[in-house]
Formats: C-alpha cells, structure tokens, sequence
C-alpha cells in the first residue's frame, strides 16, 4: 500500500510538480511503420560522447530481419547534433545503399537542420519534412510490402560522402578555432603546415585529377591517407583528433581498386566511379583548407587564401 503525505509546503509542492531537468545523453527507439518501413525515433544529443550509441541504432535498424525497404530516422527529438553524430548518419547512408534500403531524416530540428545545410550534407542525405506513423509494434500479419507514401526524389544521392563528412569536420575546425579553443604549440603548428602542403601535392585542381588515369588517382589518395595516419602519429590533442578523424573519412578508399580482377582474388575490394574518385579528392581539399586555417594566424593578411582553396573543389557530376 502507498503512503501519501497529507500536505506540503509551497516549496515542496513546487519541487514535486517540477519534473528533473534531463541528462545529457541520447535514447533511441525502433519502431514499424507502414508496411516495409523502419522508424529510429532519436532523442537527445548526438555528439562524440554518443557517437557509439546512435552507430549501434542505426546498425541494428538497418541489419535487424527481415531487413526494411525503408528506414526513416526521426529527429524530431535531436536537440543537437555534431559532426560525430552527422558522420554516423553517413556511414549508415552508405551500409543502405549497400543493401538496398532508403535511408531518410525526418523532422529536423533547426540545429540539426542548419547543421547539415552549413556542410552541404542535406544535397546527400534524403530529408522528409515529417516521421511517417508508427505502430507500438510491429503487426502480427505482413501485408504486401509498399513504399512510403511520399515522392521519390528527383535524383538518388551519388558519391560516398567522404567529402561532406570532410567538410563538417573542417567547419568544426574552423569554428573552434574561430574561437579561440585550439591551443596549438609550435611543434603542432609546423607539423599542420607541413601537412596541408603534402595534401596539396598528393591532390591538385579538378581538372589535374581528372586527367590522371585511375590508377594514378587511386594513388595519390592513398598517399594523402598515409599523409595523415603520419601526421596523427606525430601530435596530440585537438589536432592529432583533428587527423584521425580526417582519416576515418577517407577510409573508404582502402576497399578501392583501379585493376580489373575477379571477385575472389579482389578481397571484397571495388571499382570506384568517377563520382567517387571525385568525391575523394573533394575531402582531401576540404581538409586541406581546414588546415590551412587552423594554421592561419592572421586571417586578415590573406582573406583570399581560403577561397583560393575552395575553387579547386568540385561537386560530382561536374565536368
């Protein structure tokens, strides 16, 4: 049996009424949809404390059986999102397009909304105005599978998303150090000079990487890869994070071949598109630039250094 108290005082009334602020964190939630379709509903904060939390999520939603046609990520309750959390949403985009199944954002929050705008990752994630309804579980009898009830999009996403993934860590680079919260010592500065300029060797201007056969293309990818395992090796703190994530980003092109092979003498290795070969080269100058302005003591002395930068950079597809 309950005890109830027959009375409290004014403050102790209000300290009852008041629910506890949430703790940081992020809590996920897998629901079924329409028929075919998954939902992940995320609450919380995606950052790289939770990085993990939302990887797992969006791993089980994708490989649980039988696997979706449709996996819908509502992020209605994302009260924010960081890079980390923005890198996992496009390594999920790419395990589905490998296995076949629509990934799409519903909902955005502004943060979540403005964060994907400001690195060009909403041109690659596939983003619903709202969740579709959910069911608190999933139906006892599947009925024909159907897609959701919305328009296709007038063109599929290409690329793997290296280069976005690039570009959202380069803007949170740039905004910390905008802020003053890097604190780079000599050693550490010189070491990212040195850095953005072997990038810029292993990689030129569009129209140079172009005319470069793949082999010759896959190459100098591989050799910005090695640049900043290297680099990574040789500094700590905020910058070694800087290039390890950086690497991460390019990993995809380990799996890359540019030789004609049979599948089993190939090791699960592919043959990556122009797009791809382009994308690649796009997240090696992104970086590039972000180190260049890490390293940028004045940034009034050179304001055109960065878009020089930026002008090498092309969008895939772009001829």
């Amino acid at each position: 049996m309950e005890l109830h108290r027959t009375s409290a005082t004014p403050a102790e009334h209000n300290a009852v009424q008041t629910p506890e602020a949430p703790a940081p964190g992020l809590s996920v939630q897998l629901l079924a949809g329409p028929p075919g379709t998954r939902v992940l509903v995320l609450t919380g904060e995606a950052d790289s404390e939770t990085a993990p939390v939302l990887a797992r999520a969006l791993d089980a939603a994708l490989d649980e059986p039988p696997a979706p046609e449709v996996l819908v990520v509502d992020c209605s309750g994302l009260q924010f999102c960081a890079c980390a959390g923005l890198n996992e949403f496009l390594r999920a985009r790419l395990s589905a397009v490998r296995a076949e199944i629509r990934l799409a954002l519903a909902a955005l929050t502004p943060q979540v909304a403005r964060l994907l705008d400001l690195t060009g990752t909403d041109t690659v994630l596939e983003i619903l105005p709202e969740a579709p309804p959910v069911a608190p579980k999933p139906p006892v009898a599947a009925p024909a599978r159907t897609s959701l009830p919305i328009p296709p999009q007038a063109t599929a996403p290409t690329g793997t998303g290296m280069g976005a993934q690039a570009a959202a860590l380069s803007a949170q680079a740039e905004r910390q150090t905008s802020a003053d919260q890097w604190d780079l010592s000599a050693a550490g500065a010189a070491l990212a000079r040195t850095t953005a300029a072997q990038l810029a060797q292993t990689v030129g201007p569009a129209h140079v990487q172009e005319a470069l056969p793949g082999i010759e293309r896959l190459e100098r990818l591989r050799e910005a890869l090695a640049v900043l395992t290297i680099g990574t090796a040789h500094t700590h703190g905020q910058l070694a994070w800087f290039l390890s994530s950086a690497t991460v980003a390019l990993t995809p092109v380990l799996r890359w071949r540019a030789l004609v092979a049979e599948d089993r003498q190939a090791f699960g290795t592919v043959v990556p598109t122009q797009e791809e070969f382009t994308d690649a080269e796009n997240a090696v100058r992104h970086l590039r630039t972000a180190l260049t302005h890490i390293t940028a003591r004045d940034r009034e002395r050179d304001p055109a250094l960065p878009e020089a930068a930026a002008r090498d950079i092309q969008r895939p597809g772009e001829r």
